[in-house]
């Protein structure tokens, strides 16, 4: 049986507001073609043109000419019975070469191993871009109730151990920044969403070398993280290890936390 919201997949056998910022000069019709492909990934469905046109308050006719250039080079499908259209395979093509092209993510294989061989629970590498983070690689330990995250889910930087990993090692005016932009989001009750509270975390997760995680990000997951330093020092990534909260306990975060910390360190001198 498979449960997730779009974050996490946990594998079993038997709100915030958004500032958006725009840059000065966009080209109209490709910044209207990311923003169909955007619209898709949000809905997770196939669209007819009338819907993609009344979701976006376009022009039925330019979103026509939009939709049939994207179907002509594989970057949208169209099915010939529903006339809906979906994401196409060509972008999942981009995107193993842009995953592949990731020096990081080659030299953090051996150390998710490592992680998941230690603690038998998911390993996850994952980075900042802009104020997101984005999961890019992970690796699994065979059992039948493990947490699964998506490959190349987006979430916001103040969300989740990883998040809180690096915010933490950020200056403080891009603290400030991503806060503005992302704000806290209430994935769950467990959530912190005061200020200061959150900005209390960050000094605990800086002192003691490791973010955590008790089902702040998604209900019934728990994961610490740990940066991962360029060599001039900037933290850019995390090494994380997430499994079900019942496995979790404090022992084990302690102890899961301070061996994230151990290989990101590795890690970190890897990439020197």
């Amino acid at each position: 049986m498979q449960t997730g919201n779009g974050k996490y997949t946990v594998l079993e056998s038997g709100s915030a507001n958004v500032v958006s910022t725009k840059p000065a000069y966009l080209v109209p019709a490709v910044d209207r073609a990311f923003r169909i492909l955007e619209l898709l990934k949000v809905e997770r469905r196939e669209m007819t043109l009338m819907e993609i046109a009344k979701a976006t308050g376009w022009h039925k006719s330019s979103v026509h000419k939009l939709l049939v250039t994207m179907n002509h080079h594989g970057i949208l499908e169209r099915d010939p019975l529903t006339k809906r259209y979906y994401i196409g395979i060509t972008l999942a093509e981009y995107g193993r070469i842009a995953l592949n092209n990731l020096d990081i993510r080659v030299t953090a294989k051996p150390f998710l191993k490592e992680l998941v061989d230690y603690s038998n629970e998911t390993a996850v590498l994952a980075i900042l871009k802009g104020t997101k983070m984005i999961m890019i690689d992970k690796r699994e330990p065979f059992l039948n109730i493990r947490v699964s995250p998506f490959i190349g889910m987006r979430f916001p930087a103040t969300a989740s151990s990883n998040g809180k990993a690096l915010l933490a090692w950020l200056p403080e005016e891009m603290v400030q920044y991503i806060l503005k932009i992302e704000g806290l989001p209430k994935s769950t009750k467990k959530s912190i969403a005061d200020i200061e509270a959150y900005n209390a975390d960050l000094e605990e997760t800086c002192r003691r070398g490791y973010a955590v995680d008790r089902e702040e990000f998604y209900e019934g997951v728990s994961a610490v993280a740990a940066p991962v330093f360029t060599p001039g020092g900037k933290a850019i990534a995390t090494l994380s290890i997430v499994g079900p909260e019942f496995r979790m306990t404090d022992e084990k975060i302690r102890d899961f936390g301070n061996k994230c910390v151990e290989l990101a360190a590795k890690l970190s001198d890897r990439l020197r």
